[in-house]
């Protein structure tokens, strides 16, 4: 099985081979370049028409993942609308009409859609079937490919076929998507979590026999394949995982022979997919991991602390500075103790941020401070209340050097697991009493490292 990686294009999708077409045929149709795009679709179309310095407005279905829409917004694209996910072909709802009622108040604006066919991919797809053939010497058997408007599956298997008349083609779509032959049109299936394939009909644009096999894959095993791929260096997407996990279904019900090829298109990123794909609280919350996956997570963040806490790390007091103490004293002191951050208190001996030496000696190399000046100025303060959760990024005060920064409050009490999630996102940790009054401790990743490493369990 080899995959062909079409995420490795600028706009990390095979999108980008489309755009191009569909731009080439509105300049020979006299559209004018300023004008506004209304883009149907999962968002790739939009996104690679958008890096063409295109206007774009997108409709995206409801399932497309907050990932998507900040990627969209960022590329460029004016406004996202939201359709219904099950919408079928003539209902008021279906992007189609959405996007020409639309089309219809915007003067000059151009709606499109793959999904009718009314562009000419052809040489778009030859292109491609002629980079497969040619890197795969000619040597094909099977090609399996997620399907959402069809065009790539009618095209690339016809293109194909020219040269490989034997040549299977094996269409992936979610499980409760009706584009495959057998299925029925279903507006009330239940929804799936993966992109860019699947429908809940068959889509125009799709060729009649220009599939020979369907496979149904379920979320869970396209998430996890994608997490697998991920931790074999290829950084696909969930529809990715689909298709490589349908290829390897195909390969062993087809009973193919040695020296038998399998091309699969891998068409998507697992970088678009921050806050899904690659959260494993999400991907924890959603059920979408393996049995292994899911324990290898479940010891990582758990078993491997056995219910410790930070008291268990047996830190050393804390060494503090005041807010009034001089940024000179504050610099000695760490350098005389190789700190390389110091706890400030407030009134009342209270934790109320902390600095750094190298902050603090950039200020003074640049003159923005003295040794004399006190360390409230230069010090990075925390913000608000105390939360177990994580804060928001730091904020400069206004009308000085000092920053905010949102405080999450750390115990003793603290478990060890809570404490490694905290250092996801930040390297260094001031642990206090509960209300916050003294500061008991300071400690950075190393410390867990330490610690598991005396257990005999280190991982990373």
């Amino acid at each position: 099985i080899v995959g062909k990686l079409e995420y490795m294009n600028p706009g990390a999708s095979i999108k980008d081979r489309v755009a191009k077409y569909i731009l080439a045929q509105l300049d020979s149709k006299g559209v004018p370049k300023d004008a506004l795009l209304i883009v149907a679709g999962p968002g790739n179309l939009a996104i690679s028409l958008a890096m063409l310095q295109r206007q774009i407005m997108c409709l995206v279905p409801e399932r497309t993942s907050a990932d998507r829409v900040r990627l969209l917004k960022a590329a460029g694209v004016s406004d996202i609308v939201r359709t219904l996910d099950g919408a079928l072909p003539g209902s008021p709802e279906h992007p189609v009409e959405i996007g020409r009622r639309i089309a219809t108040h915007r003067p000059g604006a151009v709606y499109v859609d793959e999904e009718l066919g009314d562009w000419d991919l052809e040489q778009c797809y030859a292109e491609l079937a002629a980079e497969i053939l040619e890197q795969t010497d000619g040597q094909i058997d099977a090609l399996v490919l997620g399907v959402d408007t069809g065009n790539a599956a009618t095209h690339l298997s016809r293109a194909l076929r020219a040269q490989r008349p034997s040549l299977q083609v094996v269409g992936v779509e979610p499980s409760n998507s009706a584009i495959g032959e057998q299925s029925i049109a279903n507006p009330l299936a239940r929804r799936w979590l993966c992109e860019d394939i699947g429908r809940a009909y068959a889509p125009r644009a799709l060729g009649a026999g220009s599939i020979d096999m369907w496979i149904q894959v379920s979320d869970n095993i396209a998430y996890s394949m994608a997490r697998r791929l991920i931790q074999s260096g290829i950084f696909a997407g969930p529809s990715a995982g689909a298709s490589v996990a349908a290829a390897r279904m195909y390969a062993m019900s087809a009973s193919l022979q040695q020296g038998q090829r399998v091309v699969v298109i891998i068409g998507d990123t697992a970088r678009n997919y921050g806050d899904t794909l690659l959260s494993d609280d999400w991907m924890l919350s959603h059920d979408l991991l393996d049995t292994r996956m899911l324990g290898d997570i479940q010891r990582k963040q758990l078993d491997q602390y056995r219910a410790a806490s930070i008291e268990d790390l047996q830190l050393p007091a804390a060494v503090t500075v005041s807010e009034l103490d001089s940024m000179g004293a504050a610099i000695n002191l760490m350098a005389e103790n190789d700190f390389s951050q110091v706890p400030v208190t407030g009134s009342g001996r209270r934790l109320v941020g902390y600095l750094t030496l190298s902050a603090a000696q950039t200020l003074l190399d640049n003159g923005a401070t003295t040794r004399s000046m006190p360390v409230k100025h230069f010090m990075l303060r925390f913000a608000g209340r105390a939360t177990r959760t994580p804060g928001a990024a730091n904020t400069h005060a206004a009308g000085g050097t000092s920053a905010r920064k949102q405080y999450w409050l750390i115990t003793p009490e603290t478990p060890l697991s809570e404490l490694a999630r905290f250092f996801e996102t930040h390297s260094v940790a001031f642990v206090t009493d509960a209300s916050r009054k003294f500061c008991l401790g300071i400690t950075t990743k190393q410390d867990l490292i330490t610690f598991l490493a005396r257990r005999h369990t280190l991982q990373f």
